[in-house]
């Protein structure tokens, strides 16, 4: 063999060997990365969780695998490109659930990408809280008693209920509740003191590994506890009674206050539903009805819905406009034009109000006059009837002070809607339901 040729075939074989050398370390190093080592959560929330590995020298990113804990079905839940990147959070698990995780490295070649798993993979068991808790219902009717609903929870095994008097800020003191029924989502607690303020909490929570895994407070709900309720003290069932009722106020003129003036005169009350926004911008006509011993009615916010139109919004807004000005919630009402549907009747039975139609139309609102209102009331009035006027129009006003004074002669106690109920049948209005006179239940969608 030529000298030339022995030079040309040894670098053949030193490229040859190079070559074969590089592939090895290819193959060696494709081959070491597999599962990562030291793996750990870093945090754990309602629907996620954070997980954190050493880094493997030579990856060009990681896998990550998820099964439901003990099923061993693994699925690859995402890719974490990069060698340094080492932490990954896994979103839209389900709450109050329990997952198993492991993760592999792999090295990217032009055709393929190298995943090595090895038999026995390192794996990380997470159990998710339950999700946060929501109080639905919290009220106060009868004398010292409280009453909480929250929203059930489908994966927990029970909930934790604090209560505690004042504002909530600390729950040092707080009486703890435990509900084992995971299927229960009320509580009632009795022995509270009337007309303090109450601040209640809740939380759901599951049983995990022998230990109990909580899930977050709720919003903090207060409430003023009932105290005795007082009903017409000062009327006599046995006598004839009716409640003058009024719509759309307070006004912007003088009606509503001559119409109190009346009232207040001849020890007289009333019934008052009231839109929303005016309640609002008239709060010292507000108290002075409470004041009265009148009752407080809910008109809507602004009286803009009728019927299907009205909302649940529109009725909570107003509620919410008369508590903020007199601490205290409306106890019926009234829709606009009278038309009532099921939503309307559901919302009221949850804001524990009664509704209450008419049996005596004045018709004020059409004639503002104020002769054919007073002979409205005088020729048609009986004994239990609940009579339809507004407290808007100064026609009205001028009737009510011919009015009253007439009716109060022939006999007749004037009484809120709420005491007429009461005295007539024995019972308080019940919540949800409406009445067209003191005895007559008026509940078909109108």
């Amino acid at each position: 063999m030529s000298k030339s040729k022995i030079i040309i075939a040894g670098m053949v074989l030193i490229v040859l060997i190079i070559f074969a050398s590089f592939s090895a370390m290819s193959i060696v190093q494709a081959r070491t990365v597999g599962d990562v080592e030291k793996s750990s959560v870093e945090e754990v929330k309602e629907n996620s969780a954070t997980l954190k590995w050493r880094r493997v020298s030579a990856a060009d990113g990681y896998y990550v695998y998820k099964s439901a804990a003990g099923e061993n079905e693994f699925e690859k839940a995402a890719t974490v490109k990069g060698e340094r990147n080492v932490t990954f959070t896994v979103e839209k698990l389900d709450q109050a659930s329990a997952y198993d995780f492991y993760i592999t490295a792999y090295k990217d070649t032009k055709s393929k990408s190298y995943d090595v798993e090895s038999k026995e993979h390192e794996v990380i068991t997470v159990c998710t809280p339950p999700s946060q808790q929501k109080i639905t219902v919290l009220s106060s009717e009868e004398e010292g008693i409280m009453n909480v609903e929250w929203e059930i929870n489908p994966n927990a095994a029970g909930y934790q209920l604090q209560y505690v008097k004042g504002d909530g800020k600390s729950f040092e003191a707080a009486v703890s509740q435990d509900i084992t029924d995971k299927a229960k989502a009320n509580f009632t607690a009795e022995g509270l003191e009337p007309k303090a303020k109450y601040a209640v909490r809740s939380r759901s929570y599951i049983e995990y590994k022998g230990k109990r895994l909580n899930g977050a407070w709720s919003k903090v709900a207060t409430v003023e506890i009932a105290e005795k309720l007082e009903v017409s003290t000062n009327v006599d069932p046995s006598k004839p009674m009716i409640a003058l009722t009024f719509d759309d106020g307070p006004g912007y003129n003088k009606a509503s206050d001559k119409i109190l003036d009346v009232l207040e005169e001849y020890k007289a009350r009333a019934t008052f539903f009231m839109v929303g926004q005016n309640a609002k911008d008239h709060p010292k006509n507000l108290k002075r009805k409470v004041e009265l011993g009148c009752e407080l009615g809910n008109h809507t916010w602004d009286h803009n819905h009728y019927g299907s139109n009205v909302t649940k919004e529109d009725i909570k807004k107003c509620s919410n406009a008369i508590n903020e000005v007199t601490g205290q919630y409306p106890t019926a009402f009234r829709s606009p034009g009278g038309n009532t549907t099921e939503l309307i009747r559901n919302e009221c039975k949850d804001e524990k109000m009664a509704l209450y139609y008419w049996s005596l139309d004045t018709q004020d609102w059409k004639y503002r006059n104020a002769d054919h209102v007073y002979n409205a009331v005088m020729k048609n009035v009986k004994d239990g009837d609940i009579i339809l006027m507004h407290e808007i129009y100064d026609s009205t006003a001028e009737a009510v002070a011919k009015m009253i004074p007439e009716l109060i002669k022939q006999g007749y106690q004037l009484v809120t809607c709420q005491e007429l109920i009461y005295a007539k049948t024995g019972k308080m209005p019940e919540a949800g339901t409406q009445y067209l006179n003191a005895t007559t239940i008026k509940n078909e969608t109108s």
